[in-house]
């Protein structure tokens, strides 16, 4: 069976403080090693997500609505579920490599993790704001799903 979990797939988390929320699968690792003895992946998701705009709003209310909450998590393979979903390269791009400018040994560290995060959380508002309108067929409004939350 081939690899589907591959970075830039849109993820729901199953299990744990975030679970029902949406997130980025980053890396994956799918073999074990000596200090994690289980598959794992770092994945990005949304904690907090943006709410419904109007055009009634200012542009200072609109700002707020649109602003989001990231979380960074290193977690087990099993502990999430892939959608059909891929995120557009630039993107996954872009956000791997603010990741990959700190080290992982500084993410446990919790000053650099909450600046990373506060970065990550400026990028994506950004990215959020600038979503062409469209149904999610087309592949750049694709990555409207990762923004709306998930109802169950």
């Amino acid at each position: 069976m081939g690899k589907f979990l591959k970075p830039g797939r849109l993820v729901v988390m199953l299990a744990g403080r975030y679970a029902g929320k949406k997130a980025i699968l980053i890396k994956a690792n799918e073999e074990t090693t000596k200090d994690c003895k289980f598959p794992n992946g770092l994945v990005v998701g949304i904690q907090r997500y943006p709410r419904k705009v109007t055009k009634r709003m200012g542009q200072k209310q609109i700002r707020k609505r649109t602003t989001l909450k990231v979380f960074i998590k290193q977690l087990n393979l099993n502990h999430i579920m892939p959608t059909r979903y891929r995120l557009e390269e630039s993107t996954l791009k872009e956000v791997r490599d603010r990741i990959e400018r700190v080290k992982e040994s500084e993410l446990k560290n919790v000053e650099k993790r909450k600046d990373l995060r506060k970065n990550l959380r400026k990028y994506l508002a950004e990215k959020y704001r600038t979503l062409p309108a469209g149904s999610l067929a087309d592949k750049k409004a694709q990555s409207r799903f990762l923004f709306s939350k998930l109802r169950f």
